[in-house]
């Protein structure tokens, strides 16, 4: 322990405030401590100009905020930053090879990062990623391998340090490209068993496990004057519900995230019904991170649609938007579902496009700041000086999110805030399905349809016009048991739910000894990290018995009439013959 730190343990003078003595402990650390919550940090350039002055701002930034990580043993657990690919140091590495430098401005050109784990034979896995990548339509141009300075790293990151290797190279279709990419990411994780932080024609990730003052450390390129970047976006802390390691560090190939998702295996299950391939072991961060991924990449959507779908707005706010948003928003909950609000403070980057997200509840903070040159989204606006401000900090309000469009040629980026964003999503959706639009749900997207003036089909009040008396035979066989009908009873008279013990603590269905109820062999695989309480929101919408019968609709063909039925509860006991699809009702 130096001198200064001795006097301030035993209060015998202050000792200025710095990040780094707040983040070590004065005393021998725990394996792992966890601090306040990760933290989140982007900036994006309001002239469009490529600069390296967001690498020197963010990496500080990041570092005021070291308040909000976590440790292990002492060493940060994970920071990162996703930035536009350097084209200027590809350029030399091209020109290297034999090549002309000036293929690192083609729209085609795009780079990989990849993590070989220290067990497998890095001569192998490299020989196969080439022949891999060659049948799959990318020509490299120029590889860069181990550009690291490992004396950085502590013990233990040391011990999980991957080996980090840069590929640069050319697409051979230009007009499949985002396709081509991510389909070569996928199969270069589920056959070679590398991790791919980013597989870009545009921006390019840079993680590792410390703090982020070893990130800029750790690599070289991050201090280059040659790097520029139009936007940075940081993250610090490795992903959630995991043991940290290089592969969980954040941001993604997409996303960077503050907080968790509460429905993990429903986001999985619900993200593989529409194609997604889920990677086995993944953390929920990793989970989001692809289902969004993938929306953009194969589907064609465009960020700010993926975004939309996988974190749509919340029934009481669709019901506060303007009467003709009503249907399409509904339409994309029928889609996809809320299965991924968090609570989360999210950025997302995919191409020139950038959303930031707050969660349904406010729950994780996510703060708007404007200087002269940048769009600033943060955590805490303190990271950003007050005389470098122009306007007031922002807080974005519980379910907001904010979109900012890059024009490369123009010169300028464009900041929209979420009123304008809804718009841009319905616009953008129903023009890429004016096409095929003939079904009368379209009609009904397109103009407000049977839904205007009205309520928001599925979430009106429902219940029986008079008291319905059930039998004691038909509560058993819906799995009802004493004690449940005298808690309902007791509900009905105090008008209150009794205190009680959280959580199920009896033993596993399929170990009782007594008769188990079929749903009691489920359950649900939930991250509570807030109180049920007071998220009477998020709760409505993950343990609702509402259930809708029929085909998913289509994220493709928003004009087909999939005769979808949504009832208040998931058995149909039979006589809704005449009942209208969602479609007809009104």
């Amino acid at each position: 322990m130096s001198d200064t730190q001795s006097r301030e343990l035993h209060g015998e003078g202050p000792v200025r405030y710095s990040p780094e003595r707040a983040y070590r402990p004065l005393v021998s650390p725990p394996s792992v401590e966890d601090k306040d919550a990760c933290a989140i940090y982007a900036s994006v350039r309001k002239d469009a100009t490529p600069s390296h002055e967001p690498i020197e701002r963010a990496i500080p930034a990041l570092q005021k905020m070291l308040h909000r990580a976590g440790n292990v043993d002492g060493e940060g657990d994970g920071c990162g930053v996703m930035v536009d690919i350097p084209r200027k140091i590809w350029a030399e590495e091209v020109r290297t090879g034999g090549h002309d430098p000036s293929l690192t401005l083609d729209d085609a050109f795009a780079v990989a990062h990849v993590f070989i784990e220290r067990s497998q034979d890095r001569e192998q896995v490299r020989h196969d990623a080439r022949e891999l990548l060659g049948q799959g339509g990318f020509r490299i141009l120029a590889e860069r391998i181990g550009v690291v300075d490992s004396t950085a790293l502590g013990p233990t990151a040391r011990e999980e340090e991957p080996h980090f290797w840069q590929i640069g190279g050319l697409v051979a279709d230009a007009s499949r490209r985002e396709r081509v990419l991510f389909d070569l990411m996928i199969e270069l994780e589920r056959q070679l068993g590398v991790h791919v932080p980013s597989l870009s024609a545009t921006t390019c990730v840079y993680k590792v496990m410390g703090a982020p003052k070893i990130l800029g450390e750790y690599y070289p390129d991050l201090r280059d004057e040659r790097f520029e970047t139009i936007g940075c976006f940081g993250h610090n802390r490795y992903s959630t519900n995991t043991w940290p390691s290089f592969k969980r560090v954040q941001p993604f190939s997409v996303l960077g995230h503050n907080g968790e998702i509460n429905t993990i295996e429903q986001l999985r299950q619900e993200a593989r019904m529409i194609g997604v391939p889920i990677q086995p072991g993944s953390s929920d961060s990793q989970d989001l991170n692809r289902t969004i991924d993938t929306l953009v990449s194969r589907d064609e959507l465009s960020l700010g649609e993926a975004m939309e779908m996988v974190v749509p707005p919340i029934v009481n706010e669709i019901r506060s938007l303007p009467a003709d948003l009503h249907p399409f928003y509904m339409y994309l909950r029928q889609a996809m579902g809320p299965f991924a609000q968090g609570p989360v403070a999210l950025i997302a980057r995919h191409a020139d496009e950038c959303v930031f997200s707050a969660d349904a509840l406010g729950l994780r903070p996510l703060w708007q700041v404007e200087t002269g040159d940048d769009f600033v989204f943060s955590s805490e606006p303190g990271v950003v000086a007050v005389g470098e401000m122009v306007s007031e900090p922002k807080p974005l309000a519980p379910g907001e999110k904010a979109m900012v469009a890059i024009d490369r040629s123009a010169r300028r980026s464009t900041l929209h805030p979420h009123d304008e964003m809804l718009r841009i999503v319905r616009d953008r959706w129903l023009a890429r399905n004016r096409a095929e639009a003939a079904g009368p749900y379209d009609r009904a997207l397109q103009t407000g349809g049977p839904l205007e003036g009205g309520d928001v089909p599925g979430y009106s009040d429902a219940g029986p016009e008079e008291p319905v008396k059930v039998a004691d035979r038909v509560l058993a066989g819906f799995g009802w048991q004493r004690d449940d009908v005298k808690l309902v009873q007791q509900m009905a008279s105090n008008g209150a739910e009794p205190v009680g013990s959280l959580g199920y603590d009896g033993p596993l269905a399929a170990l009782s000894p007594e008769r188990q109820n079929l749903a009691d062999f489920f359950k649900e695989t939930v991250a509570v990290v807030t109180n049920p309480a007071i998220d009477r929101e998020r709760e409505m919408e993950h343990f609702s018995t509402r259930t809708v019968f029929g085909r998913r609709p289509s994220i493709a063909a928003a004009g087909e009439d999939t005769g979808t039925v949504e009832t208040s509860f998931p058995v149909i006991l039979g006589g809704h013959h005449e009942m209208a699809p969602l479609s007809d009702q009104t």
